[in-house]
């Protein structure tokens, strides 16, 4: 009697170490041998926002999981409509792990003139580490140096948690704008209405310039504003909207004096249909310039109606 006892305890302890064993085994095997199935993030196609796709990483050629991640996110999307986070240039300086926090260290390139993207890319950046099941929080910084949000805040560790974008619970609204065009038949500007996907992270500014870069969609209408023009950010401050353009802007756009005029009347007619803004400023890489050809820009505008057909 005690020998079968003894043999049936035999049994159901190897059947427990059977079982722990093929436990473990799926455990280590998760993500379908080596193959680890994840969200990564990169910018929309008008650079204002983050979206997700679906990718496949291996994991099984030694290289640690947030390496793999990231060298992924340096390749950019597969989807020809999102766009690459990272500039032209930008290196991954250095990777450290400390438990469950993850700092990553860029070069400057990962630095640009439009500081939204910036920090937005931070944050496809969080949202697609966080999802490694080791990583809680993400610290981004440039050179050993945090970067700043859109107010001028440093950017600490953040979670996936402490984003809300496209994807999770971001503003996004379709607004309707008033841009101004060039009449084809005449020396006068065409209003045109439109309707724009806005989200909280970007001025509604800055869709109104991107817009009259883009072109008009009337018959009627002409494009005046050559369509590689660089902005840089246009946000208002005590009802003046400061518009910045990369210094391209002036040998791109100048040199006849008649659509000189219509360039700078479009931009500002169409900002001063905003309710918060009255004049306009505009700069060139950030500091206020006198000549744009033949017209002096070096103060600010006000909306003028009677460049508009009645």
């Amino acid at each position: 009697m005690t020998k079968k006892r003894l043999f049936i305890g035999l049994v159901s302890a190897a059947v427990i170490i059977i079982v722990t064993l093929f436990v473990i085994a799926l455990e280590s095997n998760e993500g379908d041998n080596g193959i680890m199935n994840i969200d990564l993030y990169f910018f929309n196609e008008t650079y204002t926002s983050i979206c997700a796709e679906k990718r496949n990483i291996k994991t099984d050629s030694g290289i640690k999981p947030e390496r793999a991640v990231i060298d992924k996110l340096f390749e950019g999307p597969a989807d020809s409509k999102l766009k690459p986070i990272f500039e032209n240039g930008t290196v991954l300086l250095s990777m450290k792990r400390n438990h469950r926090e993850l700092t990553l260290d860029f070069s400057g390139e990962y630095i640009t003139e439009d500081n939204s993207r910036c920090y937005l890319a931070t944050y496809a950046i969080v949202k697609s580490m966080c999802q490694l099941k080791d990583v809680e929080r993400v610290l981004v910084t440039v050179e050993g140096e945090r970067i700043c949000d859109s107010e001028g805040n440093e950017i600490g560790f953040l979670s996936d948690k402490d984003i809300d974008l496209i994807s999770d619970a971001i503003t996004q609204d379709s607004k309707n704008i008033t841009l101004y065009f060039p009449d084809k038949s005449s020396d006068k500007l065409l209003s045109e209405q439109r309707k724009v996907k806005i989200n909280d992270t970007v001025p509604i500014e800055q869709y109104v310039v991107n817009e009259l870069i883009k072109g008009t969609q009337s018959q009627k209408a002409r494009n005046v504003i050559s369509g590689d023009t660089v902005l840089i950010s246009a946000e208002t401050t005590d009802n003046t909207c400061f518009v910045n353009f990369k210094s391209s802007f002036i040998e791109k756009n100048s040199g006849n004096p008649a659509n000189e005029k219509l360039i700078i009347y479009s931009i500002v007619n169409s900002l001063c249909e905003l309710r918060n803004v009255n004049f306009v400023q505009f700069l060139i890489d950030g500091k206020k310039t006198d000549k744009f050809g033949s017209m002096d820009i070096s103060d600010f505008f006000i909306a003028d109606k009677k460049m508009i057909a009645g």
